[in-house]
């Protein structure tokens, strides 16, 4: 039988009971028509997951009996922030927030470069939403945040305190690291993914400056989520 994982807010839990509301709440009694007895496999996001037993529900709502507790399940060890720059066409940025989510990414900071076309967009909240379907859906135990866009240098300074930083480019380079060459056991790992026409030179010179690795995409031109599922998933996997 395929676990599905369902969340609640930290403040619903107790220490032997939780409840589950809004959305969730909604599905599990609504559609999937839920009653007392059954089990479920609640998450909190912040690497808790618990293993749960419905005791009763009202018309908005679950309470549940924890039954066992889990901490940090499935989650990789190396915390990747992904730098993703934002992309013309809304959907396809939508896209590399679920991926990256479901392949294991520690945070999402999308970007503001030079050849960002929609430089005004900001939709946090339902990237935030996205990035929670996933967490579920990939059987995550850890939610990652999708903040506020920020412009490259201030990206840049965000990153510094990074053990690897490195940012995606499909040019020809003197100075680059392929992915088998990645350090993977830095704790941390900061990477950049541009948007449709790439980095601009004096944006990879503004990098390397900070001490960024050029990544290596090969020879291949890639689409900017490619490129972000491409490269997260060579890591993590």
């Amino acid at each position: 039988m395929t676990l599905e994982y369902y969340f609640t807010e930290k403040k619903n839990i107790q220490e032997n009971s939780l409840i589950i509301v809004d959305e969730d709440a909604r599905h599990l009694l609504r559609v999937l028509r839920k009653v007392p007895g059954e089990e479920l496999y609640v998450t909190d996001g912040e690497r808790n997951l618990f293993r749960t037993e419905i005791e009763s529900i009202s018309d908005d709502s679950l309470n549940c009996r924890i039954v066992e507790r889990f901490f940090n399940l499935n989650e990789p060890a190396v915390r990747i922030t992904l730098y993703q720059s934002l992309l013309k066409n809304p959907s396809r940025f939508e896209f590399v927030i679920e991926k990256a989510v479901e392949i294991g990414v520690y945070e999402i900071r999308p970007v503001i470069t030079e050849n960002v076309v929609n430089k005004e967009t900001d939709r946090s909240e339902r990237w935030q939403s996205i990035a929670l379907s996933a967490m579920k859906q990939s059987q995550r135990c850890f939610l990652p945040k999708v903040l506020h866009p920020i412009v490259f240098e201030r990206a840049i300074q965000d990153a510094e305190k990074t053990d690897l930083k490195i940012i995606a480019d499909e040019k020809e380079n003197i100075d680059v690291v392929n992915i088998p060459e990645i350090n993977l056991l830095s704790q941390s790992i900061s990477l950049f993914i541009g948007p449709e026409g790439g980095f601009t030179a004096a944006e990879l010179q503004t990098a390397t400056g900070h001490g960024f690795k050029i990544l290596n995409l090969g020879k291949r031109k890639l689409r900017s989520e490619t490129a972000a599922v491409a490269v997260l998933g060579r890591i993590l996997f």
